[in-house]
C-alpha cells in the first residue's frame, strides 16, 4: 500500500499482532482505481539491519473472498 491508501502512514495498532503485518483497517482505497477491495500480497520481504518488513500488494489481483 502507498501513502495515499492509507488513512493514516503510521496507525497507532494498540496490542494487535497481525500476522500478515497489514492493518487493512486503515486501508482506504487504491490511490489509483479508487476501489476498496482487498488486495493480494505479491512479495514480502524483511531487512534484516533494522527489522523494516517491506510488503508489495497487486492491486490487479483482487482476494476472490
Amino acid at each position: 500500500m502507498c501513502v495515499d491508501c492509507v488513512e493514516k502512514e503510521y496507525p497507532n495498532r494498540g496490542n494487535i499482532c497481525l500476522e500478515s503485518g497489514s492493518f487493512l483497517l486503515n486501508f482506504t482505497g487504491c490511490a489509483v482505481c479508487n476501489k476498496r477491495d482487498f488486495m493480494l500480497i505479491t512479495n514480502k520481504s524483511l531487512k534484516e539491519e533494522d527489522g523494516e518488513e517491506i510488503v508489495t500488494y497487486d492491486p490487479n489481483q483482487r482476494d476472490p473472498w
